[in-house]
């Protein structure tokens, strides 16, 4: 099955798209198809692996790169409009 996003590392609880995934279509990522995507997702945008709730790490490259501002499901956009930077990332 041909992949439209990529998992980095395996901690990881979101896939960057690497081609338009539409909404209700199957997420395949490395080559498994896991899931529909729950809104449209474009490409180089993350998505959500798995629930995220309110307050949790969103892990890319296995490490913390934002937090979660309110739940987000899986198949979920993960971007700037229900993230926060993680303490410690903000230039002060």
């Amino acid at each position: 099955m041909k992949s439209n996003a990529v998992k980095v590392n395996e901690s990881d609880n979101v896939a960057i798209a690497t081609q338009l995934i539409k909404k209700g279509s199957l997420a395949v990522v490395n080559g498994e198809g896991l899931f529909e995507s729950a809104e449209d997702i474009e490409p180089g945008h993350k998505i959500a692996l798995v629930p995220i709730a309110a307050g949790e790490d969103v892990l890319r490259y296995g490490e913390p790169i934002v937090r979660a501002t309110c739940d987000i499901e899986r198949g979920g956009w993960v971007h700037v409009h229900n993230t926060q930077p993680v303490a410690g990332d903000l230039k002060e």
